[in-house]
């Protein structure tokens, strides 16, 4: 006596990751930028303190942000090591910048391929906010502005 199955296809895990699905032009989707560019200003905001910290170059921004952006935070950056070269205790100075931990990400969009983000980055004796706005330039995202606290 034999009993009939039913074969049913295999299917892909609920809420998993597929290959195929997530890389046609179908699979990207706003939640995926938004997902994306969250994680790019989380990244890059915590940079752009160590920038600050005078522990990472500013030239690191190049890849992901325009020229005008990298040309002012290098000023910035300059400006900061010079005040620090005046102060007595520059080690306890240095201090304040010591591993820049995020906090809070917060994304918005305010149109179509922009988004704007707010980053709230904890230092061992402060905290700074950080505010990015993020444009698709060219089939990737750019921080065309950046504003630290």
């Amino acid at each position: 006596m034999s009993v009939a199955t039913a074969v049913s296809a295999p299917q892909p895990p609920s809420g998993g990751y597929t290959w195929r699905a997530d890389r046609s032009r179908a699979g990207l989707t706003h939640k995926n930028d938004l997902e994306r560019v969250t994680a790019m200003s989380r990244s890059f905001a915590q940079a752009a303190v160590e920038i600050l910290g005078g522990t990472r170059p500013a030239t690191q921004l190049a890849r992901w942000t325009t020229q005008d952006v990298v040309e002012r935070f290098e000023q910035r950056a300059a400006m900061l090591r010079l005040v620090q070269e005046q102060y007595r205790d520059r080690a306890s100075l240095f201090e304040v910048h010591k591993a820049p931990r995020v906090r809070r990400v917060r994304v918005c969009s305010p149109a179509p391929e922009c988004y704007e983000a707010s980053v709230v980055i904890e230092e061992s004796a402060r905290v700074r906010a950080v505010a990015l706005r993020i444009e698709r330039i060219n089939r990737q995202w750019r921080v065309v502005h950046l504003e630290v606290g």
